[in-house]
């Protein structure tokens, strides 16, 4: 068995699979906790958020098979002030859902919430997929555009909230109040006038929504994963392929790298996916859908991309090529000593920061740039062995003067590379993302493990899926919540070539969040399929960094 690494970290928050459901009575979300089947938001204690979703029935439109449809759906609580999530759950496969937000903030008297609900849909027309209600903290439960008297009472998100909502958002004259209590009924479809909103004003939109809905097309105005109109405002380049794009912030241009659309393909059985894929470990993702096998059974398909990834690791915004800085803005560019010494928490506050569009990369989103590689066949090489990739000693790092090992931000080279190669990208050409492979780990904002059972944690919900043994990784999770974000679902005592002999470290001595890639020292078993989950989100040391994503 390999020895942990000193000084590393991994968080673990989690991303979990947005889905679909068709909803019947409340009951216990699969994260489990204090609540049992059947309790409203008012038996659950007076500042649990729970009710039920539901989504549109009937014969979906574009959707080819009901597989594309997952069994659950992401509940998100939302200041609409600051458009920051407060809270998070998970629905079960009936549509029930309870979040505790004791754990996460706390309600202002009388403030209101979006709840918005998520799905996800995969096959051809991959997009996510959402619903909408508004919530009031009235001291001692939360009111509803299904229940105005807050505490007594079902929340329920469906077309018909949603149609509400999104009237109120379009209405200078309407207030969040005014819409509370608006929609009941036994099927929540019955709605009220409100503010110069006559029903049949109300009911046209509800059909609207319904229609968009059956469509795969987002209500709230999200374009369809694979549409184009996705790029920042200012970026004149092209949707379809990588490019740069340069932001001006606090004095300071940081260069991010669009990642385009594309579909994978995951293999579930290798087997039966035809004679090329035959011989590949559970999980490996391909270029080309199998020529055999059933999709949902023995393949999966998936579509990544739409965001801009930092080129480089973050740096303070005054960090030089010498000095760390002292700046609490970060920049991405070239050449500079990364920031570290930083915690989740620190490495998510100043993504916020840095732009209303800036998040801390997902790890659905490094999965992107981790299956990009894999199916265009780039190995990544990195700052794994003191400033040296351990595979190609000729490929050599700048280094960071103030830690021996650690190499300046996207400084690695070797002599005699052809112009624009760059084999330390996920593209190997200087087009890509750097330093993904070694130099620091970095933290990422989805995923977890959860200190009593070792499970997967994703969007801080406890899944029931067990965190394979620290070792090499050897095949990848298939698990339709789990697939997006790259995580092992098995591990083995011999390094597999295939996931460039990369490692997972874990622990079930408390609850960690998750970093990747590995640091200067970690050899082989550092890479873009490398997970660390084995330390508090609290630690902070010069071995953990992390990267910005933008999205528009």
């Amino acid at each position: 068995m390999r020895m942990k690494p000193s000084n590393h970290v991994a968080i673990a928050l989690a991303a979990t699979l947005l889905t679909a459901c068709q909803v019947a009575a409340p009951g216990l979300p699969p994260s489990g906790g204090a609540l049992t089947p059947g309790v409203s938001n008012e038996q659950a204690g007076p500042r649990a958020i729970a009710g039920r979703v539901i989504f549109p029935s009937g014969d979906r439109q574009v959707t080819a098979a009901s597989a594309d449809l997952a069994a659950y759906a992401t509940v998100a609580v939302i200041d609409p002030g600051t458009a920051r999530t407060m809270a998070t759950g998970l629905t079960n496969a009936q549509g029930a859902f309870a979040i505790d937000v004791d754990t996460t903030f706390s309600p202002v008297l009388n403030g209101h919430y979006y709840l918005q609900v998520l799905k996800r849909t995969s096959g051809p027309t991959a997009n996510h997929l959402s619903m909408l209600t508004v919530l009031k903290w009235t001291g001692s439960g939360w009111a509803s555009i299904t229940n105005r008297a807050g505490g007594v009472g079902t929340i329920v998100v469906n077309p018909t909230t949603t149609a509400v909502a999104l009237i109120d958002r379009e209405d200078p004259a309407t207030s969040l109040d005014d819409i509370l209590g608006t929609v009941a009924g036994s099927s929540f479809d019955a709605v009220s006038a409100f503010q110069g909103n006559s029903v049949a004003m109300v009911l046209a939109r509800v059909a609207s929504v319904t229609t968009q809905l059956l469509q795969d097309l987002d209500p709230l105005g999200d374009r369809p994963i694979l549409a184009s109109g996705l790029l920042a405002p200012g970026d004149s380049g092209d949707e379809s392929t990588h490019h740069d794009y340069q932001v001006t912030k606090n004095g300071q241009v940081s260069t991010f790298v669009w990642i385009p659309v594309f579909t994978a393909y995951q293999l579930i059985v290798p087997a039966n996916c035809g004679a090329t894929n035959a011989a590949s470990p559970v999980g490996t993702w391909v270029k080309t859908q199998p020529s055999s096998g059933i999709e949902g059974t023995d393949w999966a398909r998936e579509s990544f991309g739409g965001f801009y990834a930092g080129k480089y690791e973050a740096s303070r915004n005054d960090a030089t090529n010498a000095a760390v800085g002292t700046a609490t803005a970060l920049k991405v560019q070239a050449d500079r000593v990364p920031w570290t010494n930083v915690s989740w928490d620190g490495a998510v506050n100043a993504c916020l920061a840095y732009d209303a569009h800036c998040h801390l990369m997902r790890d659905d989103e490094w999965t992107a740039l981790a299956v990009w590689s894999m199916i265009n066949n780039v190995t990544v090489y990195g700052n794994n062995n003191t400033r040296k990739d351990h595979l190609d000693a000729a490929i050599t790092f700048t280094a960071d003067p103030n830690v021996a090992g650690r190499a300046l931000t996207g400084s690695g080279t070797k002599a005699g590379w052809a112009a624009g190669v760059n084999l330390t990208t996920h593209t190997g050409t200087t087009g890509g993302v750097y330093d993904l492979n070694g130099n620091v780990w970095e933290w990422t904002g989805t995923i977890g493990t959860a200190q009593t059972s070792g499970n997967y944690i994703v969007n801080d919900v406890t899944l029931p899926v067990a965190v394979p043994g620290q070792n090499f990784v050897t095949q990848l999770s298939t698990d339709p919540r789990l697939r997006r974000y790259g995580l092992p679902g098995a591990t083995g005592g011999s390094a597999s070539p295939v996931f460039g002999g990369d490692y997972i470290w874990t622990t079930t001595g408390w609850t960690s969040a998750a970093s990747r890639g590995g640091r200067w020292a970690d050899g082989g078993s550092a890479g873009v399929w490398g997970v660390y989950v084995a330390n508090d989100r609290t630690t902070a040391n010069t071995s953990y960094g992390f990267r910005p994503v933008l999205k528009y």
